[in-house]
This record gives C-alpha cells, sequence and structure tokens, in this order.
C-alpha cells in the first residue's frame, strides 16, 4: 500500500510513475581543437507522478481528505512509498491538483481524481 511519511494519503485507484530527471552536464569547446569535452555533473533527483480517487462519505469528508493531503506541501523531505512497494528517502511534495468536479457513486460516496507530483531530493 502506498503511504508518505507512513500516512496513506492517496485514496484508491492509486497509479504511480517515478522517472529520473536529466542528469547535470557542463559541455566546453576548445578554439583549435575539433570535438567537445563532456562533463558529468551527477543525477538532480526524481519525480513521481501520482493519480487517484479521493473519496468520502460526504462533502466534509471529503474535503478533510483533500486537506490532509494539502498539509503534506509543507517542504518537508519524508519517506515514500510507492505502489510497487519501493521505499524511496528524502521525497517532498511539490504539487497537489485536485481534477474536475466531485462526483457520486451508486452508493453516495463523493469522489473527486487528483495529480500530484513529488520532487526526489536524493
Amino acid at each position: 500500500m502506498a503511504s508518505f511519511g507512513g500516512t496513506n494519503i492517496f485514496g484508491t485507484a492509486v497509479s504511480m510513475v517515478t522517472a529520473d530527471n536529466p542528469r547535470e552536464k557542463q559541455l566546453n569547446a576548445y578554439f583549435g581543437l575539433s570535438g567537445l569535452e563532456s562533463l558529468d555533473g551527477g543525477l538532480r533527483g526524481r519525480i513521481t507522478q501520482a493519480s487517484g480517487l479521493l473519496f468520502g462519505v460526504s462533502s466534509v469528508s471529503l474535503a478533510a481528505s483533500e486537506s490532509l493531503f494539502r498539509s503534506f506541501n509543507d517542504g518537508v523531505a519524508r519517506v515514500l512509498i510507492d505502489t510497487l512497494g519501493v521505499s524511496w528517502t528524502s521525497v517532498r511534495l511539490d504539487v497537489f491538483q485536485p481534477q474536475g468536479r466531485v462526483r457520486r457513486s451508486p452508493s453516495g460516496l463523493l469522489f473527486r481524481a487528483y495529480k500530484a507530483r513529488f520532487l526526489h531530493l536524493e
């Protein structure tokens, strides 16, 4: 089960994809010499894109779920455990965006889709 800072904030139907940011590099050219010199500057972290559905039995409980998710957008790096069970240390919530309107399921639950982006600092 996915979690962030030990708390499951992701709701249901969660999807996560982690990708590397481009490596930093420095290209040098020297007059009179053909070609380029390339210096590797190292990895510049990773990005995890998450999406899912937050739900509640009432509009108040759905708003509480969204508020809990937003409360983690405080600049503090935490452990992210993704949907595959991989543990990533030193990860910060960067963006949380509820998507579209609130919908009601046939059983009466209210739900709304969201997208979130996490920045890996290491």
